[in-house]
């Protein structure tokens, strides 16, 4: 089987002493090298505040260790943690070496445009936003309002305005019921 890089992190109980984590480190170093994968490298974090209560710790004692192993390391690692009591959260990831090569950036010729475009584009001139017109204030009460928003005349010269409309009466009373003994045929 192929081996993998891998880096495991792992969040102990705020109360634990410097031997218990040194046990529980020594216990994960074994488990690696027992399945013959090699440990790269551990940090002690210490302790330090989480973002956030877990499992109603405030803070807690911060570890990384970087081993390389077969996948199945992974599960024994993983499954040492979950039988761990100090253990509150952990987590181990694969380390992706990155091998990716890029070109160097070409530099622009003597005549590139400075505008911000890449040298090459074709256009006209850019288009810049419509000019904004402001909405002139609404007319104070009594005067009348001569134009739209746009500063336009409300109604085209030469057509008057429509008559101004009755007031309204007052609200036509219900038809009566019919006469008492039946309806009355006229």
């Amino acid at each position: 089987m192929a081996t993998t890089n891998y880096e495991t992190v792992f969040i102990a109980e705020p109360e634990i002493s410097n031997d218990q984590v040194d046990q529980l480190i020594n216990k994960i170093k074994q488990s690696v090298t027992a399945s013959n994968g090699t440990v790269a490298g551990e940090d002690r974090w210490g302790r330090r505040r989480l973002a956030y209560p877990i499992q109603g710790h405030r803070e807690g004692f911060y570890a990384v260790i970087t081993f390389t192993a077969d996948t199945s390391v992974v599960n024994s690692v993983e499954h040492l943690f979950a039988v761990t009591d100090s253990v509150i959260r952990h987590m181990t990831t694969k380390v992706i070496k990155k091998t990716k090569k890029f070109a160097p950036r070409r530099e622009r010729s003597a005549g590139a445009a400075e505008g911000g475009r890449p040298a090459g584009r074709t256009g006209g001139p850019s288009r810049g936003r419509p000019e904004f017109t402001p909405k002139p204030s609404s007319p104070a009460p009594g005067q009348v309002a001569t134009g739209d928003q746009y500063g336009q005349p409300l109604r085209p010269e030469g057509v008057r305005a429509p008559a101004a409309a009755a007031e309204p009466g007052p609200i036509a009373p219900a038809p009566t019921a019919a006469p008492e003994g039946g309806t009355s045929h006229a």
